[in-house]
């Protein structure tokens, strides 16, 4: 209902924010599993009055019957076209469910959808803004002053309007992620109805977020980018779209991989657990000045200033939404990551992701092709006998994700991190 709810407050507000577009000022709407996020942008001396605008509209809206119909349809439509997204973007999708404590499916979205009516929606809205709590950012050219006025606008506008109240500390809930035992390796597997690709995503889940274990995980991802792609896109063309990075979600995260082919998902799985195992004894052999020269590219990536006042405001962003509020990170970590030596990372590997390391956690979401009604999660294949290849390790044999649920319920939960500062608490 949140969704419908925003996208009927911006089709109602499409006239006036074509003219604030004609004025350079641009602003966006969308809902989140927390709430609703709204930015504006443009000229600073005309901001606020499109932002009281839209907070007008927000708590004054009334929903016109044939819009919501025809919006709701659209939705609708939107939630159907999943079936036919890539099968890579599947996978992550896939991987989202099963790795977040609350998340809900497309089938259950659109359930909930056909049981949506006009008056249950004016309810929601009317529930929904009765209590809220706000976090903003106001970058830009604009003193502390103005600041904390206009963020008072906004809440007077809300309490005249909608009689808003805070939300109580213990309604400030958030999601967290699912642990995975060590020596743990799951296997979830659907088929994509429309495409003739497979897809996959591999994830090895290492810790939850600190100073320390963001510089470990990020750079082991900095050394074996480029060989990655090299070899898995590159010299075995597994296929177009090959991508390993880290993963973050909920305060923890880890490495992951990536993957779209015409080749079936156990065999691309073999492959990166080849290449995972090539990469061991790359790092070992690696000279000391190879090793300084990638710790060197992950800082000045790092330390890079952004180019753009939009990108610099993001970074400060994603430290609010993750609740983090560490606005001083890229300085900290690099100095962090700049005390690691290669004895760091190797270890790193062989405790993390190495076959068999006691502190192994991994799941991996197979997306079969359309044309492919079943395959195994782990098997022989021709491919294993080419000598051209490196051989990938003998893996064990996997636990099957049946139901979603039982399996989310039948683990445990990482708590959340702590954040750099208590904001709650933090004087302006």
């Amino acid at each position: 209902m949140a969704y419908l709810y925003l996208e009927l407050l911006k089709d109602s507000l499409s006239e006036y924010a074509y003219a604030a577009e004609l004025a350079d000022l641009n602003y966006g709407l969308q809902n989140t599993i927390y709430g609703m996020y709204l930015s504006v942008k443009g000229y600073n001396d005309k901001q606020h009055i499109l932002l009281k605008k839209i907070i007008e509209k927000m708590a004054t809206f009334e929903v016109d019957e044939k819009r919501f119909e025809i919006i709701k349809e659209a939705y609708m439509r939107s939630l159907n076209n999943f079936r036919a997204e890539q099968p890579h973007e599947h996978a992550m999708y896939y991987l989202r469910l099963l790795m977040t404590e609350v998340a809900w499916t497309k089938n259950e979205l659109k359930e909930a959808l056909d049981d949506v009516t006009l008056p249950r929606l004016k309810t929601f809205i009317s529930q929904l803004l009765s209590r809220l709590h706000i976090e903003a950012l106001l970058h830009g050219n604009i003193t502390k002053q103005a600041a904390l006025g206009i963020m008072q606008m906004v809440e007077d506008t809300l309490i005249e309007h909608a009689h808003t109240k805070p939300l109580l500390p213990s309604q400030l809930v958030r999601y967290r992620e699912v642990q995975l035992p060590d020596r743990g390796w799951f296997v979830y597997q659907q088929r994509n109805e429309v495409h003739n690709n497979c897809g996959i995503e591999i994830y090895y889940q290492t810790d939850m977020r600190s100073t320390s274990e963001n510089m470990f995980l990020e750079l082991f991802c900095q050394i074996i980018s480029e060989p990655c792609f090299n070899t898995l896109r590159t010299k075995e063309q597994l296929g177009y779209i090959v991508f390993s990075g880290p993963r973050r979600a909920n305060g923890v995260q880890g490495l992951r991989f990536i993957i779209q082919s015409e080749k079936p998902p156990h065999y691309l799985e073999s492959r990166v657990e080849a290449f995972l195992k090539t990469m061991e004894k790359s790092i070992e052999d690696m000279s000391e000045e190879a090793f300084q020269k990638h710790i060197q590219a992950l800082a000045i990536r790092r330390l890079d200033k952004p180019k753009k006042l939009s990108a610099e405001c993001a970074k400060y962003w994603d430290e609010i939404i993750s609740q983090q509020y560490n606005f001083d990170r890229d300085n900290i970590e690099v100095a962090y990551l700049k005390t690691l030596t290669k004895d760091n990372i190797v270890q790193f590997y062989k405790e993390m992701l190495a076959v068999g390391a006691q502190r192994r956690h991994k799941i991996s979401v197979h997306v079969l092709a359309r044309e492919m009604n079943s395959c195994p999660v782990v098997g022989e294949f021709p491919s294993q006998n080419d000598i051209s290849l490196t051989p990938a390790p003998p893996l064990p044999q996997p636990a099957v994700i049946e139901n979603m649920t039982e399996f989310k319920r039948s683990l445990p939960l990482f708590p959340l991190v702590k954040p750099h500062i208590n904001f709650m608490a933090a004087k302006l």
